[in-house]
């Protein structure tokens, strides 16, 4: 335990000295403010900078505030995933290339010591970032449109960030299997939205999958309640997070010892 805590307090010591600590919460806010503010704003700035006939009269129904709230999950869901992949897809990878895992390594240290402490600062920066931005867009939504009930803020950032650390799992598990930091973020974007095209498609045969847990937010924060189908993805989701991560350690592992 000592040697896990050591190593993550290392991941995060390099999180602050790279300011991923900084600058990964600050986009998640931005894209988190920008949603709220353009969906109250929207009509006078298409009347300012629209090019619209003179005489034109908007008449555009202000969205509700779960609604914008979907849409800032939604906007997380596409640039926050791919924000966080880039700035996750060399945590193993560019240790291996540099020769900073074998020195680290050369120490009476478990691999799973190693892998566990890499995906728990991962982890921690996605969270913060998520709960954060999230935080602010519900207090710009509930100044410039209607408040949403707490409760409902708080079940769907929940299920929302099993989503997040399940992409979080699967950049670490590529980084682990590959060399090179692309083709990591290439494969693991790949990956992510074919399992969320996949189950839009055939969203009947893939209850299980864990791309329905964007799907069950929206849910609660329309409805205020759950699907039938949630427990069925929560645990599948948990066990996929779970083999991938045993995965990681063991491919982690072979590559060290064969090198």
């Amino acid at each position: 335990m000592t040697q896990w805590m050591v190593l993550y307090r290392k991941e995060m010591t390099e999180m602050v000295r790279n300011y991923k600590i900084l600058w990964i919460p600050i986009v998640f806010i931005l894209l988190g403010v920008m949603q709220p503010v353009s969906s109250y704003y929207m009509p006078e700035i298409l009347e300012n900078f629209g090019n619209l006939p003179e005489g034109t009269i908007l008449e555009m129904p202000t969205p509700t505030g779960a609604e914008v709230l979907m849409t800032v999950l939604s906007n997380y869901g596409m640039l926050g995933v791919l924000i966080l992949v880039l700035s996750a897809m060399g945590v193993v990878s560019a240790e291996r290339q540099s020769g900073t895992a074998g020195m680290v390594m050369i120490k009476p240290v478990p691999y799973s010591s190693y892998i566990l402490s890499k995906w728990a600062g991962l982890l921690t920066i996605t969270l913060i970032s998520l709960f954060i931005g999230y935080a602010a867009s519900w207090y710009y939504t509930s100044l410039l449109i209607e408040t949403v009930a707490f409760e409902r803020i708080f079940q769907s950032v929940v299920i929302y960030s099993i989503w997040l650390v399940f992409v979080v799992t699967l950049t670490l598990f590529f980084s682990t299997l590959m060399k090179g930091n692309g083709g990591v973020a290439f494969v693991t974007i790949f990956v992510v939205f074919a399992i969320s095209t996949v189950t839009s498609i055939v969203g009947k045969y893939m209850k299980w999958s864990p791309a329905t847990m964007t799907e069950h937010t929206g849910k609660v924060l329309l409805s205020g309640e759950l699907d039938s189908s949630f427990w069925l993805a929560f645990i599948t989701t948990i066990a996929i997070i779970i083999v991938v991560l045993i995965t990681s350690i063991q491919i982690f592992k072979q590559k060290e010892l064969l090198e």
